[in-house]
């Protein structure tokens, strides 16, 4: 089979945009469907349409092409007719520290953990503040200075009356 080449005119086709009926493509309604991607929107679906727990969809291509779009498209589909899922929060373990503890809460219900325990931080970063501020603390802390001086006011001379004992200078 024997190829012609093609001439100029029959690689250019002009379009005459008046004759398109919008300004911009912001003024189309969207398809809703996936043009050229029969086999990659197969693969979506059925992933997406996999039962119970385990399974993740690993999307592979260059940059820009709508893969993030595609599929949260299909998931906010199937997510549009099923309760919202629990929420699952990690949070520390004092016991062991390598492992966080894993909490769930009815949906929604993470976020306001979230900023319970931002509010609590905050008072009790406002709290120990105020309380090493006080006045209460101050003289506490005076008195424990002044017997701390005192002790080692005292240590000092016992040490230094045992040094003369043994003629140590």
């Amino acid at each position: 089979m024997t190829h012609s080449p093609l001439s100029p005119e029959r690689l250019y086709r002009a379009c005459d945009p008046a004759a398109l009926g919008f300004e911009t493509t912001d003024a189309l309604e969207d398809l809703g469907e996936v043009l050229g991607q029969e086999r990659a929107v197969e693969a979506v679906r059925f992933g997406v349409g996999m039962q119970g727990g385990g399974y993740n969809l690993f999307a592979l291509g260059p940059n820009a092409l709508g893969k993030h779009t595609i599929i949260r498209r299909f998931l906010e589909a199937r997510a549009a007719g099923r309760p919202a899922p629990d929420d699952w929060c990690y949070v520390h373990n004092f016991g062991e520290p390598h492992r966080p503890r894993a909490l769930r809460l009815p949906a929604g219900m993470g976020v306001a953990l979230r900023a319970d325990m931002e509010r609590l931080v905050d008072e009790t970063q406002s709290g120990i503040q105020a309380a090493f501020e006080s006045e209460d603390y101050r003289h506490r802390r005076a008195a424990i200075d002044e017997e701390l001086r005192e002790k080692q006011g005292g240590s000092f001379e016992d040490l230094q009356e045992r040094a003369r004992a043994q003629n140590i200078a």
